[in-house]
């Protein structure tokens, strides 16, 4: 495979998981709001003055194409309430840039766990990550997976980056939430991702950015099982992604 540099590369494996700010909170109330958002790695301009809006209003934000400036909490982080940890999956040298998938919660997280897909995707040879995270919610343990799939790959490849977010699904015997850019580009990859969700017992949230947004196709889903869906909506006013941000209401 002809590997084309990309100014991001792969962060060592070892790196350890990104603790940033402190939860503010012992519990979640008698529901937990949720965002799951693209961030784009923060280029258009309004993206943390979004990002501080939305997470105002939230319990748990589920953030792909998050980054991270020299290894340092930003403002943000400090002044927002939640714990943010971050799987730091790809990095710049030069510019000492960070970005990967990032959960930001009200609670403090019991456990968490970087995963990243066994394939790479091609001309820059860079894998995806998911972030695996657990909460107290309901009585129960709640598992959280924020999800960044892979992309222009087989299906077959796409499928074994599905199967390593299902295992821990399957062997979870309490409440979960699934969510991210799943990058379901053709129905394909759709369908096939439809069914492993389904065969873990997860229900997909029927909120969903407009289809002209990505050449018609969705990429963007939130999977739960073991909670009770009480509202959910694309926030289509948000613009400074080319990803519009999927927000949800859970009840146990």
């Amino acid at each position: 495979m002809i590997n084309f540099r990309s100014k991001f590369q792969p962060v060592d494996r070892a790196a350890p998981l990104k603790r940033l700010g402190e939860a503010s909170a012992t519990t979640f109330g008698a529901t937990l709001k949720m965002i799951s958002w693209n961030m784009f790695k923060a280029r258009r301009k309004g993206c943390m003055p979004d990002l501080a809006s939305m997470s105002a209003g939230v319990e748990l934000a589920l953030l792909q194409e998050a980054v991270l400036y020299g290894g340092l909490a930003h403002p943000f982080h400090l002044a927002s309430g939640l714990e943010w940890i971050m799987a730091e999956n790809l990095a710049t040298a030069r510019q000492a840039i960070t970005t990967g998938p990032k959960t930001g919660s009200r609670v403090a997280a019991l456990s968490s766990q970087a995963t990243r897909s066994l394939d790479r995707e091609p001309l820059i040879g860079t894998p995806k990550t998911f972030l695996l995270t657990t909460y107290p919610f309901g009585g129960e343990r709640l598992l959280v997976l924020n999800v960044h799939a892979i992309n222009l790959v087989s299906t077959a490849k796409f499928a074994r980056q599905v199967e390593q977010m299902t295992a821990p699904v399957a062997a979870h015997k309490g409440p979960c939430i699934v969510a991210g850019d799943f990058n379901t580009w053709n129905e394909a990859r759709w369908h096939l991702l439809l069914k492993s969700m389904h065969d873990v017992g997860l229900t997909r949230v029927p909120a969903a950015a407009p289809r002209w947004r990505h050449f018609n196709q969705v990429l963007d889903h939130v999977f739960y099982r073991g909670l009770r869906l009480l509202n959910s909506r694309p926030l289509i006013d948000v613009k400074s992604s080319d990803h519009v941000p999927l927000w949800a209401e859970f009840a146990p």
